[in-house]
């Protein structure tokens, strides 16, 4: 049984805080740590703003459109307030320490040295797609997915958008509930950055609903469907399992469920036809549910691999019953769309061995002798 001695709240956070003064590492406040999440958010929809002209405007010729700038601006505003924020940290290094390096290593926040390395190679990667337009031409659908300056810019932004969440692991105590947000709302915007650029494979897409094929089209578009779902199975769950490793049961009810509505609200925008909502936030309940009855943790780890298993389950089970529910014609046979979901689910139960392994097996022992 997981057993935890009872310490003050001040006690708690007070162990970081004095860790870090010590060594001389900067900690970000929590308004800080909010404000970036919240800019966060705003980057992301910038993105969004952006693929939904790509997807619905062709005849985009050049790199200058309101959507490009929607997109810049708000990486522009979260790169100054971070900017901001780190040169006031330099100033009050200045008389402290005589190094350059000490100075910087001490003005950006524990948790946000790659958020700082993340804007340098967003803003790297923005000219050099500005002069990929120009010698190219402007990308559309699947290839704008594809471009290397793009991917350039995705990396970079990944490392931007997860500087809450690795302060918040970088503060190493026993912050729960409410102080978790930005935390969850950073791998949020992650993962709605990742079914972005794999919107080529749209897994909540109305698949086997329709009038069926034949031959080998029929088995082509089986093929894709089961695919995509394990896909984006894959990345659900490796999302949702550094979450549960890292906080487990500390994580306030709603933080699946938020996931899973955030990214199926944003999704929307960029292909439409998603009408599962209502189905996607009862599977984000009762994952949340599930989460607050097993309280998975690193140290909990049978019950962190059920739940691993359960949200990618429920998460396309509420894909196939909203379809049931609305009387759509699947012509998947039953073989398929009631063993996709727990396929997802299996899937989402690996992606725990990659988080969290077993002990490797003693020498000359058989291989079944670890639990």
């Amino acid at each position: 049984m997981e057993t935890t001695a009872p310490r003050s709240a001040a006690a708690t956070y007070d162990v970081p805080a004095r860790r870090a003064a010590f060594s001389g590492e900067r900690v970000s406040s929590v308004a800080f740590d909010w404000t970036m999440a919240v800019l966060g958010g705003l980057f992301v929809g910038g993105l969004y703003v952006d693929g939904w002209a790509h997807n619905h405007l062709h005849h985009i010729e050049t790199f200058f459109t309101p959507w490009h700038a929607m997109f810049y601006g708000s990486f522009f505003l979260l790169a100054i307030v971070f900017g901001v924020y780190v040169a006031f940290g330099l100033y009050a290094n200045v008389k402290e320490h005589s190094n350059v390096f000490a100075r910087w290593a001490r003005a950006i926040p524990r948790g946000y040295e790659w958020s700082a390395l993340g804007i340098a190679l967003f803003l790297l990667s923005g000219f050099g797609d500005m002069f990929w337009h120009i010698r190219f031409g402007i990308e559309v659908d699947t290839e704008a997915l594809l471009s290397p300056t793009h991917l350039g810019l995705a990396t970079g932004m990944a490392l931007t958008l997860l500087g809450p969440f690795r302060a918040a692991v970088a503060a190493d105590d026993d912050r729960r509930g409410a102080m978790l947000w930005p935390a969850i709302l950073s791998l949020t915007w992650l993962y709605c950055g990742l079914t972005f650029m794999t919107q080529f494979a749209p897994a909540m897409a109305h698949w086997g609903v329709g009038a069926p094929t034949s031959g080998d089209m029929a088995e082509l578009r089986l093929d894709r469907s089961v695919t995509v779902q394990l896909l984006d199975a894959a990345l659900l769950g490796g999302v949702v399992v550094v979450l549960l490793r890292q906080f487990g049961g500390r994580l306030p009810f709603g933080a699946v469920t938020a996931i899973l509505l955030i990214n199926s609200l944003l999704m929307e925008t960029q292909q439409g036809g998603n009408d599962q909502l209502l189905g996607i936030v009862m599977a984000g309940l009762g994952s949340d549910a599930l989460i607050a009855l097993l309280r998975p943790s690193a140290t909990r780890v049978t019950a962190l691999r059920w739940t691993a298993f359960a949200v990618p389950f429920l998460y396309f089970a509420a894909h196939y019953a909203t379809d049931f529910a609305r009387g759509y014609p699947i012509y998947y046979k039953v073989h398929i769309w009631a063993g996709l979901p727990v396929i997802a689910g299996l899937v989402g139960w690996l992606m725990s061995f990659v988080a969290i392994g077993a002990p490797a097996t003693p020498r000359g022992a058989t291989a079944d002798t670890q639990a």
